[in-house]
């Protein structure tokens, strides 16, 4: 099978993660690991009983043998929320870290409400921080690969077949903070509250992830069949992403501003936080 080109794969990546800071986008993908805690953890414990619990361990986790990330680099995001009449409502700061044995994507950077959500696979743990509250909710790493593998398997059979694709590129080009991007728009088919996602796309971004994981696999290992002869899939970074809702008023916009090669280390030590294992409360 042929894979996609690691720009196309950060390009998507990067678009999943851009809509975790959106609060409708953000809570579906708190509910998929609640779910899949639930089926992993909590059902297995009822029929089983405590000899399955038993097995779920972090030690017994054997998938991340190299926790180590071959780049460390930062990068920084201006996110906007907007109110229904497309107002701004929200402003805020908000980064994806990837440091050497994991990545940290951070929302509302400063704020009272600052949270993390870390993959750790030296670990081999997630963690939810509560920054104010010094408090994290460390719980068995959430692999994410395949929900993105379907997502991009789905448009590429659409591709095939002669539908018409949720995305679709556009001639339109711009430079936003020095990139030189083009527009792709995706168009949502049946989701009551958006319309279209705006992408401002760029291949001039320099830093190399493939040897980096990402959301639970290695960049290089994600395998997005078919997505390569499909000319409407962006390839590149997500420069600038606005939402829009049914109306055609923007509902959330994010701009990359900065990436630096490097990361805060600070973004990994969990000893200033009060942690709490979910498996503790399976006992």
């Amino acid at each position: 099978m042929k894979k996609v080109p690691y720009k196309g794969i950060y390009c998507l990546l990067l678009l999943l993660l851009a809509a975790t800071s959106v609060p409708a986008q953000r809570s579906y993908v708190r509910h998929k690991i609640e779910k899949d805690m639930e089926k992993k953890y909590a059902d297995p414990q009822k029929k089983k009983g405590k000899e399955a619990l038993e097995k779920v361990t972090y030690e017994n986790d054997k998938r991340y043998k190299d926790p180590k990330n071959k780049v460390q680099a930062t990068f920084v995001f201006a996110s906007a929320d907007y109110d229904k009449k497309g107002n701004l409502k929200e402003a805020s700061i908000d980064k994806i870290v990837f440091g050497k044995t994991g990545e940290c994507m951070v929302s509302n950077e400063g704020e009272k409400n600052e949270t993390w959500f870390v993959y750790n696979y030296a670990d081999k743990a997630n963690y939810m921080v509560q920054v104010k509250d010094k408090t994290a909710m460390k719980m068995p790493l959430i692999n994410m690969q395949k929900m993105a593998e379907k997502m991009a398997k789905k448009e590429a059979a659409k591709e095939e077949q002669g539908e018409q694709t949720a995305w679709v590129a556009t001639s339109e080009t711009r430079v936003i903070n020095g990139f030189n991007c083009k527009q792709y728009i995706y168009t949502y088919p049946a989701n009551p509250k958006f319309s279209t996602y705006e992408a401002w796309v760029s291949n001039d971004v320099k830093i190399k992830l493939d040897g980096n994981y990402m959301m639970g696999a290695r960049v290089q290992s994600y395998n997005f069949t078919g997505t390569k002869t499909n000319k409407n899939l962006p390839m590149g970074y997500v420069v600038l992403g606005i939402l829009y809702n049914k109306k055609g008023k923007p509902v959330n916009q994010r701009e990359l501003k900065e990436m630096t090669k490097g990361a805060e280390e600070r973004y990994f030590d969990m000893s200033p936080f009060k942690v709490n294992d979910v498996l503790d409360a399976l006992q």
